[in-house]
């Protein structure tokens, strides 16, 4: 086994949850990540289920996976994503997917960037930021991946978790297409604090997991809280204390707020000033909205606003099974509108982590194992892409009132 090394194109939640994975089962592996350590946002809060906490439990050593928990947000939402309007009345609900989520602390919600602090915590060497993955060569017997600064690396096995925008995937499957998703706005983010003073005056149903308001106008907000169960700080100085944590403050996440007919302008076109503008619009569209609704978008922290525009892919057919594999947005990048990307990525990191060990221990042939893990991701996920693709229905708020599943 110890001879067996599994190459990592990306290092975002699924590729660092595999080599969190593989480093459990002793597997050698090494993440190849093409953003510098510390790169811009591409989110804020991510909505956890158990498809997602479930794989972390299998990856992580026990002490990580106790931090993820108590970095996780505390109140256990009510286990639907729910659409109100304007003033916070209920619409319509919708509840979450996955296997069952309950217990003493169910997987509920957690930043992103603690979340990616976790997951690197304790890879040391394998870890190679400002490292992109070009293209590949298959041997047959093994992989050899070409690197952006022109050198090679080989291993047993190549997984590409390097996002919708994959080079082995256009190199592995040319003929995918990237298709921009237009999802009303929703592609801008941004902070408002939560002083525990906002968070008692909040009506409850802003409380729920995943929210999306809007009004008759076309105006649209999607919000999430955000408050762990413990200072992430004081949680990693108690669990891991060798691990540094960012303090993060408790927050709402605010997705959307464009005024209707407009549109932020493209990451590569901000300037000091697009924060204040684009928040200007915001104030606009929620000018006559609930007083709680104004003031959560009027307190946004306008340094943490910035435009991450979607893209998705379709169903990918089934391909023949190689040494090259792909999970996450690789493969089945899709509509953020059930929030079920990262839970996806991290199944996908989970069974792949699992199969790959079996296979290291020569219990199965390596190309079968992954067929395996493919053939399980393509039956499971395909139809959670197909789910999310409805979001003029649900994440555009038109389900009927009082409509359940």
């Amino acid at each position: 086994m110890s001879d067996f090394h599994v190459l990592i194109a990306g290092g975002g939640v699924g590729g660092l949850t595999l080599a969190q994975g593989l480093k459990r089962a002793g597997i050698s592996c090494a993440v190849y990540e093409r953003d510098p350590a510390g790169a811009p946002r591409s989110g804020y809060r991510l909505t956890m289920n158990a498809d997602g906490g479930n794989a972390l439990r299998a990856c992580l050593p026990d002490d990580l996976y106790d931090l993820y928990l108590q970095a996780s947000r505390k109140t256990p939402p009510r286990g639907v994503a729910v659409v109100i309007d304007e003033q916070c009345h209920e619409l319509t609900t919708q509840p979450h997917l996955g296997p069952p989520n309950d217990g003493e602390r169910p997987h509920t919600a957690i930043d992103r960037r603690t979340l990616r602090h976790i997951l690197r915590a304790w890879l040391g060497d394998a870890l190679h930021d400002d490292a992109a993955v070009t293209g590949f060569t298959d041997h047959g017997d093994h992989v050899e991946a070409q690197l952006a600064d022109g050198s090679t690396v080989t291993g047993d096995v190549l997984v590409a978790a390097d996002g919708v925008g994959s080079a082995v995937r256009r190199q592995l499957m040319p003929d995918v297409e990237i298709i921009p998703a237009d999802v009303g706005g929703l592609g801008l983010f941004a902070r408002s604090p939560l002083t525990p003073e906002v968070l008692a005056e909040l009506p409850d149903v802003l409380l729920d997991g995943f929210v999306i308001a809007r009004d008759k106008r076309g105006g649209m907000l999607a919000l999430g809280v955000y408050d762990p169960r413990e200072p992430v700080a004081e949680a990693a100085a108690r669990i891991a204390p060798d691990i540094h944590m960012d303090a993060v403050d408790p927050y709402m996440m605010i997705s959307g707020g464009v005024p209707p007919g407009t549109s932020a302008p493209a990451p590569a076109d901000w300037t000091d000033d697009t924060p204040a503008e684009v928040h200007a619009g915001m104030r606009e569209v929620v000018a006559d909205w609930h007083p709680a609704l104004r003031g959560l978008v009027e307190r946004i922290d306008l340094s943490t606003l910035f435009w991450f525009p979607f893209r998705r892919l379709d169903p990918v057919p089934a391909w023949p099974s190689s040494r090259v594999t792909l999970l996450g947005d690789a493969i089945h990048a899709m509509m953020p509108t059930r929030g079920q990307g990262a839970n996806m990525a991290l199944r996908d990191a989970g069974i792949l982590s699992a199969r790959l060990a079996g296979a290291a221990r020569g219990e199965q042939d390596v190309v079968a194992a992954i067929g395996d893990y493919e053939q399980a991701m393509r039956d499971y996920v395909y139809p959670i892409m197909d789910l999310s693709e409805d979001h003029s229905r649900f994440g555009g708020g038109g389900l009927k009132q009082g409509s359940g599943a």
